[in-house]
C-alpha cells in the first residue's frame, strides 16, 4: 500500500505546483529520491518517473539524490498528462478536497445585447451545463483551461485571456464600448439570446422631499428600458419614444389625488399638510411606486401582526422588530420606519384605530416585547378588533368587556343577600365582580340616591375569602353602613372599629372612619384585606393630606371607591383617588382628556335620568330675601369698613398678597346675610324669619324637613328658634353612636320633625328619605355639595 499523498498548491502562478507528503508520518521528513522510491507503490511508478523528469529539467547538472521532492513545479503540458493518473491513485487532494477524477469540457458563453452594451455569462459544458461561478479554481495553460468543480478537474480547450474567465467566475458581467470590442476579438463566438421587442409601458413614481409627503417630484418608469423625470424634455427614454399621453394621464391622476403642480424649492408638486396623509394612503392603495426623502423605495406598513398575553402583573405584547419600530415611531410622532434597504410609511389614522391608546402609554421595551402594567389593559382595547392580533383567551375576554357593563357576564348576589336589585344595580354588581376577578380597582360614581351601598353589599355576598374586607367611611356613615348590613346581609358579622377604647378583633367585615385610619395606619398597613373600600372617596381628593397618604398604605387584593361627586373642584381630585385604586394609572400632570380616557373603563357612573327608577318629581325653588333695615345697615357698614381697610393694601401689594383677608371679609358679609348675630351684632334676620314662616307651614301640614347650613353657629340659632317643634341635629361634634340613632328616629317617627344638619357632616352618605322638603339656608359655592345634600332625600325609597 502506497504511503504517498499528492496535493495541488493553488498558489502557483506559472506552473501547477505539486506537493508530496508521507501519509501517516508522526514526524515529517525530507523526501529525497531514495525515500520516495521506498514509499512509492506500483501505481506510483509512472508518476514518479515523470516527476524525476520534471525535477531534472528544473535543476540540470545537479545530482537528483541530493534534491528534495517535497515540492515540484510542473510544466503545464506535463501537468496535464499527470492529472488523470494522479486522480486515479485516490490520493490526490486540492487543499482538503480529495480529487475523484478528470474530465473533458468546453467553454461556452451566453450573452444578451441591449443598445451598445451587453451582459455575458460563462459556462463549462461537460456531461451537463455548469455556471463558471461554481468553479473553485482555474489554471490556464497555453491551450487548456484547468477548472476545479466540486471534486473533479475539467480540462477545456482555451487560448484566450484569463481575465475574461475571472470576470465570468464572479457571475454575470456587463461589457460596453472598447471592452465589448476586445472580448469579441479575443474570445470564441457567443450564443446571443434572442431579444423580442416588448410593448412599451410606463408607470409613475413619486419621489418625496419631506417626511410628511407635502413636497414631491414625478418620475416615469419604463420597465426594462429606463426611468425619466416627467419634466424632462427629452422625447426618448433609452432608444425608444416616450409615451407622452400615458405620462400626462398619470400626472392628472396625481393631481386628482390631491397634489398641486407647484414649484417649491427642488420639488415640482405640493400637497397641503392636512391632506398629505390621506393622499399618500390613496396612492399606496392604487399601487403607485413611492420613494421616501432618502430615495429609498417605500411601502405601506401593514405588518401589525402581534401576540398579547399576560405574565404576572404585566401585559406582554410580542411582535416583529419592524412592528416594534413602527410603534416607537408612532409614539415619537413619526410616520416612517427604516427597514434597511427600504422604508415603510405608517398610516397614522389606521394605526391609531388599533394602537391609539397604547401609543400614549409609557411602555418598557425588552427584546422584541412591549410590557405594560396589567392595570393599563384598557390601552389594548383597539387591538381586540384586529383579526391579526393573537390573544391569550382570558386576556381578550377581559379587554372586550372592560368598561362595558352591558357586555359583562351576569354575577347574581349570593343567597345570603336579602333584597332585590334593580336592573342597573345588577349591572353595577356585574362590573364590580368583573373588576375584582381580574385584579382591577374601580370607582362606582353613581349619582346620589341610586343605591351604591346596596350594590357593594350584593358584591360582598359573592366573595369567598378568608381575608377581611375593610370599609372606610366618614364618621357619620359608620352606623348607616351597619344598619344596611343588618338589612341586606343580616348573617354577616360586622366590626365597627371606632371610639377611644377600640380593639381590632378578627371579623369578616371591618368598618372604620378616615380619622381612625389616619391614627392607626401602622396597624392597618400590616394587615392584608381581600377588598378595601373607600366610601365618599372625595375624602382623599388631595393627595398631600394625611388621609390620602394613609389610604395608599393599605394592602388589599382589589380596591374600590364610592362617591357621587368624584370631582368637586378640579380634575386632579380624580387622579388622587385613582392613586389609591390603581397606582400610576393616572398622572397628576395628565390632561383632562387623558385622565378621562385612561379612567373610563374603571369608572362607572349612572345618573337618575339614565336609569328607570320611580322617584317623585323634585321641585326646586330659590327664595330671594331682602335684608331687614337694621341688617342692611350693618351689611353696608361692614362692607365700607372692609373696603377702607383692604383696598389700599391691594393697590400697593396686589390682591394675591391679601387673598385670605379678602376671603374673610366676604365670609363675614355672607354671615351677616344669614344672621347678624353670627358676627356679634344683635339684629333681626330677614332670612331666619322667612325660614320660620316656611317651617311653620310645612310642619303644620305634618311634613318633615331637612335644614342645612354650613355654619354650626347658625344651626344653634335655628335650633333655638324651633323650640316649639321636634328637632333632631347632626353636625361635626355629634358623637358617632348618636348619629345613627338620630337618622333612625327621623326615618321611623311619624311626628313632623325638623332635622338640622351641617353640610359637611350631614351632606354625604345618609338615607333621609322620610323628608318631604330640603331647605339650604345659606347657599354653598360648590353646587356639587348642595346636590349631595339634596340627594339625602331624593333617592330610592322616596
Amino acid at each position: 500500500m502506497s504511503k504517498l499523498l499528492y496535493r495541488i498548491d493553488p498558489s502557483g502562478k506559472h506552473a501547477i505546483r505539486l506537493l508530496l507528503e508521507e501519509r501517516g508520518a508522526l514526524r515529517r521528513r525530507i523526501l529525497y529520491l531514495s525515500t520516495l522510491k521506498e514509499l512509492a507503490s506500483e501505481a506510483d511508478r509512472a508518476i514518479l518517473q515523470q516527476l524525476i523528469t520534471a525535477k531534472r529539467r528544473a535543476y540540470p547538472g545537479t545530482s537528483l539524490e541530493t534534491l528534495s521532492f517535497q515540492q515540484i513545479d510542473l510544466d503545464p503540458t506535463l501537468a496535464l498528462d499527470l492529472l488523470e493518473p494522479l486522480a486515479k491513485t485516490g490520493r490526490l487532494f486540492f487543499e482538503s478536497t480529495q480529487i475523484e477524477g478528470v474530465s473533458q469540457g468546453k467553454i461556452h458563453w451566453e450573452g444578451e445585447s441591449f443598445g451598445d452594451a451587453c451582459k455575458l455569462e460563462g459556462f463549462l459544458w461537460t456531461s451537463s451545463k455548469v455556471s463558471m461561478d461554481a468553479v473553485r479554481w482555474t489554471f490556464s495553460t497555453l491551450s487548456t483551461l484547468v477548472s476545479l468543480v466540486e471534486k473533479t478537474f475539467i480540462l477545456s480547450p482555451y487560448s484566450g485571456s484569463l481575465r475574461w474567465i475571472e470576470k465570468t467566475r464572479a457571475g454575470v458581467f456587463a461589457l460596453e464600448g472598447t471592452s465589448k470590442r476586445r472580448f469579441l476579438e479575443e474570445e470564441f463566438p457567443i450564443s446571443w439570446k434572442k431579444k423580442e421587442e416588448v410593448p412599451l409601458v410606463v408607470y409613475p413614481e413619486l419621489h418625496l422631499h419631506d417626511a410628511c409627503g407635502c413636497f414631491a417630484d414625478l418620475w416615469m418608469d419604463y420597465p426594462g428600458v429606463g426611468r425619466v423625470a416627467f419634466d424632462d424634455l427629452s422625447p426618448l427614454v433609452g432608444t425608444r419614444k416616450r409615451l407622452v399621453d400615458e405620462e400626462k394621464q398619470w400626472e392628472r391622476d396625481l393631481i386628482e389625488a390631491g397634489y398641486l403642480r407647484k414649484k417649491v424649492g427642488r420639488s415640482s408638486y405640493y400637497c397641503p399638510g392636512v391632506a398629505a396623509a390621506e393622499t399618500l394612503s390613496l396612492l399606496f392603495d392604487v399601487g403607485w411606486k413611492i420613494f421616501d426623502l432618502k430615495q429609498k423605495p417605500a411601502v405601506r406598513f401593514s405588518d401589525w401582526d402581534c401576540e398579547l398575553g399576560e405574565e404576572g402583573d404585566e401585559i406582554v405584547l410580542r411582535a416583529s422588530s419592524a412592528t416594534i419600530k413602527a410603534l416607537q415611531a408612532l409614539k415619537e410622532k413619526k410616520t416612517w420606519v427604516d427597514l434597511g434597504d427600504s422604508s415603510a410609511w405608517i398610516d397614522r389614522k389606521e394605526a391609531c384605530k388599533l394602537f391609539g391608546e397604547l401609543i400614549e402609554e409609557e411602555w418598557c421595551v425588552e427584546e422584541g416585547e412591549l410590557r405594560l402594567p396589567k392595570r393599563r389593559l384598557a390601552a389594548c382595547i383597539g387591538l381586540s378588533a384586529d383579526v391579526k392580533a393573537r390573544w391569550q383567551k382570558d386576556l381578550k375576554e377581559a379587554v372586550e368587556r372592560l368598561g362595558c357593563p352591558e357586555k359583562l357576564e351576569m354575577a347574581p348576589p349570593d343567597a345570603s343577600f336579602v333584597g332585590k336589585l334593580l336592573p342597573y344595580q345588577q349591572k353595577g354588581l356585574d362590573w364590580l365582580a368583573f373588576n375584582h376577578h381580574f385584579g382591577f380597582g374601580g370607582l362606582l360614581a353613581d349619582e346620589m340616591g341610586l343605591g351604591k351601598t346596596v350594590q357593594f353589599l350584593a358584591f360582598f355576598s359573592r366573595l369567598r375569602t378568608n381575608l377581611p374586607i375593610l370599609i372606610v367611611a366618614p364618621t357619620s356613615l359608620l352606623y348607616h353602613w351597619r344598619s344596611e348590613f343588618r338589612r341586606f346581609l343580616p348573617e354577616k358579622s360586622v366590626l365597627i372599629y371606632s371610639g377611644s377604647d377600640r380593639v381590632l378583633q378578627p371579623a369578616p367585615f371591618i368598618l372604620t372612619s378616615y380619622a381612625i385610619l389616619r391614627q392607626d395606619i401602622e396597624l392597618f398597613s400590616k394587615l392584608e384585606f381581600e377588598v378595601a373600600v373607600l366610601d365618599e372617596s372625595n375624602a382623599i381628593k388631595n393627595r398631600e393630606t394625611r388621609t390620602a397618604v394613609a389610604a395608599l398604605k393599605l394592602n388589599a387584593r382589589s380596591r374600590f371607591c364610592l362617591s357621587g361627586t368624584p370631582i368637586e373642584n378640579r380634575i386632579s381630585e380624580l387622579a388622587s383617588q385613582f392613586a389609591f385604586l390603581m397606582p400610576d394609572l393616572l398622572g397628576y400632570k395628565d390632561s383632562a382628556e387623558a385622565m378621562q380616557r385612561k379612567s373610563r373603563p374603571f369608572l362607572l357612573r349612572r345618573r337618575k335620568t339614565d336609569v328607570q327608577i320611580d322617584l317623585p318629581e323634585m321641585i326646586e325653588a330659590i327664595a330671594w330675601v331682602e335684608l331687614a333695615d337694621e341688617q342692611a345697615r350693618i351689611y353696608e357698614e361692614f362692607q365700607k369698613s372692609a373696603l377702607k381697610r383692604i383696598k389700599p393694601k391691594v393697590v400697593e401689594d396686589g390682591a394675591g398678597a391679601h387673598r385670605m383677608e379678602i376671603l374673610e371679609a366676604i365670609l363675614r358679609l355672607r354671615q351677616i346675610c344669614s344672621d347678624p348675630r353670627l358676627v356679634g351684632r344683635d339684629a333681626t334676620s330677614a332670612k331666619l324669619e322667612l325660614l320660620m314662616e316656611d317651617l311653620s307651614d310645612l310642619l303644620g301640614q305634618g311634613s318633615k324637613a331637612l335644614v342645612y347650613s354650613q355654619f354650626t353657629s347658625m344651626l344653634d340659632i335655628i335650633e333655638s328658634a324651633c323650640s316649639g317643634y321636634k328637632v333632631l341635629r347632626i353636625d361635626g361634634s355629634t358623637p358617632v353612636e348618636k348619629r345613627g340613632a338620630a337618622v333612625e328616629e327621623f326615618q321611623n317617627s311619624d311626628e313632623p320633625t325638623v332635622f338640622l344638619l351641617s353640610l359637611k357632616a350631614g351632606g354625604v352618605g345618609l338615607n333621609l328619605t322620610a323628608a318631604d322638603y330640603v331647605l339650604l339656608f345659606d347657599p354653598w359655592w360648590n353646587e356639587a355639595v348642595e346636590r349631595q345634600a339634596v340627594g339625602r332625600a331624593h333617592r330610592i325609597g322616596r
